[in-house]
């Protein structure tokens, strides 16, 4: 029996369909798969070919002395890689968490304008960008610096195992409201007159900052990297 042109033209529309949904229900794997390796790969490429900077403290000052063949083209590539996964932090998440306890060398940091350095290691630089997305309550508040540790936020790949189905924007606002309510049980002695001015200032600043991120539904800029150092100092 003949099959009208019609009717041939109907179940070609329909077998191509059926092909095209198929095909197209297989393309997430494949897309984690590869968006997996390409942020794998460029956390493989922080380990530095060089060896760590040596420290040296006096009491007149900080220095740090690389090794005399540190290849400073390969640490600037690095510093790009570093900004890279800073810029895509929604994606490279899992990774950075998954690469928290890589020991491997990355780089020398300055820290505190230049008055003290740290060989910082991958996973170290891993935690780094995750904090500077998620700290972003620290640009609306003051610290003494005995008392900057206090407020670092506490990441780890148990704190991320609950956390995974989490945006980036929702993170970011759980970490606010963690620095809200840290900064709400400030002793009373040290809230009174000025002091207490101030602190309320930055509750209120912070309420600000978390409500306008849950309103455009989008991450607010994350804080700076720690600057690279690539020669004597």
């Amino acid at each position: 029996m003949q099959v009208a042109p019609r009717k041939c033209q109907l179940l070609f529309a329909f077998s191509a369909a059926f092909i095209v949904s198929l095909s197209s229900s297989g393309d997430e794997p494949p897309a984690k798969a590869e968006l997996a390796k390409k942020y794998k790969e460029l956390i493989q490429q922080l380990a530095s070919p060089n060896q760590p900077a040596t420290k040296r403290s006096s009491k007149a000052r900080v220095s740090v002395t690389f090794p005399a063949k540190y290849d400073v083209k390969a640490q600037e590539q690095i510093d790009v890689v570093r900004k890279e996964l800073q810029n895509n932090a929604q994606d490279a998440l899992p990774y950075l968490v998954e690469a928290l306890d890589d020991d491997r060398y990355c780089m020398t940091i300055s820290w505190a304008e230049g008055d003290a350095y740290h060989n910082q290691s991958v996973g170290d630089v891993c935690e780094e960008i995750m904090r500077s997305q998620l700290e972003v309550y620290r640009s609306k508040m003051t610290f003494t610096k005995e008392r900057w540790r206090e407020y670092e936020y506490p990441i780890s790949k148990e704190w991320y195992e609950t956390r995974q189905a989490l945006s980036l924007v929702e993170l970011q606002i759980e970490a606010i409201d963690w620095a809200i309510e840290k900064r709400k049980t400030e002793p009373e002695k040290s809230i009174e007159g000025r002091r207490g001015e101030i602190l309320r200032n930055e509750v209120a600043e912070l309420e600000r900052l978390r409500d306008g991120i849950a309103k455009t539904k989008k991450p607010t800029a994350p804080g700076r990297l720690l600057p690279m150092v690539r020669s004597n100092g």
